[in-house]
């Protein structure tokens, strides 16, 4: 009986033997343990970034152009309109503007003033040679401390718009050159007295 149970000892410490182990884990480089540390650490809530929001306009823009660097006036359901190709648009250095209505066509143009204080030289840029007619004698007005010279005008250029107003003035470095056609005097008058109440420019 006690061999039985000497060899029946002896078998299972045998067995146990042949059982198959566990494989052993690789070990884990230190690297990727630190790098996990490192990507467990609680981060800093980011600081906000600004946000710009707009100021507002210290003047009404109803009825009013502003760009290139100036503003003017034009009358209700008027806008200007850059006149140029899109390839070459209208820069500060010089340009031109348009608007239409059946009743009214308006016409805008600047450039540099190349030092000079008379601004007459750009009626004979905003008026048609072959279309546009002097009507009367030149007037001076001093608006703020704009000096704006106008002379009314007849036209052939549209049947419905026979008459007009052209006017000049400095303003800055640039000179600005304004038409207008218009189916009476009273309603060109009252449009050149509303862009030069909405005029301002940089200098």
């Amino acid at each position: 009986m006690r061999f039985k149970s000497f060899f029946f000892l002896i078998l299972l410490v045998l067995l146990a033997g042949c059982a198959p182990k566990s494989p052993t884990p690789a070990p884990v480089p230190i690297s990727a343990i630190v790098a996990a540390t490192v990507n467990a650490l609680p981060t800093c809530t980011a600081q906000p970034t600004y946000t710009p929001y707009p100021t507002p306009t210290p003047f009404s823009l109803s009825n009013r152009f502003c760009e290139y660097r100036f503003c003017i006036g034009h009358p209700a359901e008027t806008p200007l309109f850059d006149v140029r190709k899109a390839e070459n648009p209208s820069i500060y250095n010089n340009g031109m503007l348009a608007a239409y209505r059946e009743d009214l066509f308006l016409l805008l143009v600047w450039q540099t003033s190349g030092g000079t204080e008379d601004p007459q030289f750009m009626l004979g840029l905003v008026m048609d040679d072959e279309a546009d007619t002097r009507n009367g004698s030149m007037n001076i007005d001093l608006y703020g401390d704009i000096t704006v010279f106008s002379i009314p005008i007849t036209t052939t250029a549209s049947p419905i718009l026979p008459v007009g107003r052209a006017a000049a003035w400095i303003c800055g470095d640039r000179a600005f050159g304004w038409k207008v056609y218009a189916p009476q005097e009273e309603i060109a008058d009252a449009a050149l007295q509303e862009a030069i109440a909405g005029f301002d420019c940089e200098r």
